[in-house]
Parts: structure tokens; sequence; C-alpha cells
């Protein structure tokens, strides 16, 4: 199954400058740094899952550079965190509602502790088949330096008062600011078409370089272009329903540096480069710089997307969640919200979410999709090859 979705955004944005909630966000300090270790993870779906201890119970996080730590619901009860206050917070689809901070006394993970940092608290279940308890964030992150090598799936910490000359190690670098949370952010401008500050090193963002559409954006519409409509991506309130237009760029300067090609999506959603991107290098992450380092690893020359269509578990149901412009050629009976009701022969109307994940995790080279329209009952089928859908 392909693992190019762009369905699990969990970038956290404050959408306050209030004096307490940037205190809280600041607050916590480092109690434990045996730097000697490296800290292992996971690299799946385009995600960097690894294992931490909240209080002393073992759990399973998501790295993210683009948010504070997150805790889910279910672990705030479990381990009775205590409100300390409630804010206004936008997540990664640009919607914004008011979420309650807790903090956590301790907050382990590979020789490290902090202590008495700040954790939002959110909703993860959102977020299926991840199985995760929260978000390793920018505000615990920020106290060291990050050397993160994808295909070793591990990172180094390093202290931020070192003398380490890492602009002698890696090859490119490019500055950065940073958010009240520790969230870095680049600047990047596409010449004679669009340049923005503010775009964030999102190491929670299975996508790769996005950008807000807005109506001065000029969009190509040529064989350098194409899109997609319905749900392209995921924040901790759920998902816009929107076009996303992805354009083959000839080049792209992401903090004063020069990339050739690139490819960019925009759409209804914040300014970001996620791991799509990223894991084409070995970075390092220098809060002690305000500098990210690169060195190029397998830098694969970016395509428009071959995908057709994009499946998910909303509401109890399978549905059609996205589909894009080359579907039409193939089967335009298909769009956004139909049903699938069976998928290589299994039944999947009525499946429970374990059951889909499990489903999804199956190897198919082809898949055989039974689908109902979202209005009336009838019903269409496709076959698609691996490579050709995202779920």
């Amino acid at each position: 199954m392909s693992r190019k979705s762009l369905l699990f955004l969990l970038l956290l944005l404050l959408f306050t400058q209030c004096t307490s909630t940037r205190k809280l966000l600041q607050a916590g300090e480092i109690a434990k740094a045996d730097l000697t270790q490296p800290l292992a993870f996971d690299y799946y779906n385009k995600l960097l899952f690894v294992d931490v201890e909240v209080n002393g119970q073992p759990r399973r996080f998501i790295i993210d550079s683009g948010a504070p730590n997150v805790v889910d619901r279910r672990l705030k009860e479990e381990l009775q965190l205590q409100p300390v206050k409630k804010d206004k917070v936008t997540d990664s689809q640009n919607n914004h509602s008011e979420l309650e901070f807790v903090t956590i006394e301790s907050l382990a993970f590979a020789g490290v502790e902090a202590r008495n940092s700040t954790a939002i608290v959110a909703d993860l279940s959102l977020f299926h088949c991840l199985g995760i308890d929260g978000l390793l964030g920018a505000n615990v992150m920020r106290h060291f330096d990050w050397e993160v090598d994808y295909q070793q799936q591990q990172a180094r910490l390093y202290p931020k008062d070192g003398q380490q000359r890492w602009d002698t190690l890696y090859e490119i670098a490019m500055p950065f600011t940073v958010k009240t949370q520790g969230t870095p952010d680049l600047e990047v401008r596409a010449p004679g078409w669009w340049k923005a500050g503010g775009v964030t090193l999102d190491l929670g963002s299975t996508g790769g370089i996005s950008i807000h559409r807005s109506d001065k954006l000029q969009l190509p519409r040529d064989s350098s272009a194409t899109f997609a409509f319905g749900q392209d991506s995921k924040g901790i309130y759920g998902a816009n329903t929107d076009t996303t237009f992805y354009i083959l760029m000839d080049s792209l300067l992401i903090g004063g540096q020069l990339f050739q090609p690139a490819l960019v999506a925009a759409s209804n959603t914040s300014n970001k480069i996620g791991n799509s991107f990223w894991e084409q290098y070995k970075l390092l992450i220098s809060w002690r710089d305000n500098r990210l380092y690169l060195s190029p690893r397998e830098v694969i020359a970016p395509q428009l997307p071959s995908d057709l269509l994009a499946l998910g578990f909303e509401d109890g149901a399978v549905l059609v969640l996205a589909t894009y412009e080359n579907l039409g050629r193939l089967n335009d009976q298909l769009e956004f919200g139909d049903v699938v009701i069976q998928v290589n022969g299994v039944d999947t109307e009525g499946i429970s979410v374990e059951d889909y994940c499990a489903l999804r995790e199956q190897e198919w080279e082809t898949l055989e999709l039974k689908v109902r329209k979202k209005e009336g009952e009838a019903l269409v089928g496709i076959t698609l090859r691996k490579g050709e859908v995202e779920w």
C-alpha cells in the first residue's frame, strides 16, 4: 500500500501570543542529559515514532518539530494530569479551538529527562491506525541540537553549549527563525511566483513542501501541474475539504539555498515542509545556531503525483477521501464521499477501525474496490495498482 498519504499532519500552532501562554511553552528544564546513546525511532508512514516515558509510564509518541508537546485525552485522564490553562490553538488546517494545557512532571527518552514541560491536550484518536499517545514537541526539542538520520532511523542530541562546527560537517546551511514554542521557521521563495517566511520545518508532517493557497497565487494549468479534490490532510480538529494543486517548479529557494526541481502542494493549509522532503537528507537542527544543516542522501527528482484515489476511515466507514485529476481518464464516476463497501473481496461495510487498520497493512499489488455512490445505491467497480491509491 502507498505510504505517501498526506492525511496525517500533526502541526499545531499557537493562535495566541499572550504572555502567560508564552511562559508556559518556555517552562521546564532538563534534569538529566546522558547524550551518549542515540534516540532510536521507527520511520513509518513518513512519521518518526519514538518510545518515551511520561511520569515513568512507557508510551508511544511522534517526534514533531512543528508542535509543542501534545498528550492524548486518554493519557491525560489516566495519569491525572492537571490543567493549568486553556487557550486557543490552531491546527495545520487553520482551524482553531480552545484546548487545555497541562504540565508533564517527567518526560524521558534515550537518556534525557525533561521536567515540568508543558503539553496541549488533544484527541489523537482522530489519526486512525497511528496508535500514539502524544507528540514530542519543539518546546522540549529546542533544549538540544538534533541530528536526524532517516536511513539509520535514529537521532542524536548534542548540547547547545557545545563547540561543534556543523558548517564543516554538512554541505548545506540555512537560517531559521523560532516561534515561541520553539518551532523552526524557514523562508521559501519561488522566484517570480511566490515568497513566504514562516514556513515550518515540520517533522510531524508526512508531506513535502506545502503552501497556503490564496487568490493572489497564480496557479499554472499546464503539464507542470495537477490537482486533487477532497481531504488532503488532517489536523487535530479534523480535515478540510478543498482542492489541492501540485506544481512542479523548475527551482525553489529554501533558506536562501537553491533546490531544483521542486514539487509544491498548494491548498487551504499552513506553510510547512515535512518528511517527504527531509527524508532525502541527513539533517541537523541547531537551536544553538538557529540554522538547519543538510547533507544529501538519496535525492530523487520530484514528479507530479501518480495517485488516482485516496481512501480513509471516517465515521465507521471506508470512504473515498480524495480523487486526483488523472482518475477521470480511468473512471469518472467516483467522487469524494463515496463509500467503499468491498476491498479485494473483503466486505468493509460496518468495519471496525481495528479491522480497517489491519486491512490497510496488507501488501497487495492491486486493489479491487467496490464502491457505492454517496447519492443513490449505484455500485462502481475499479481496480487500482500499488502506487495509484493512498490510505
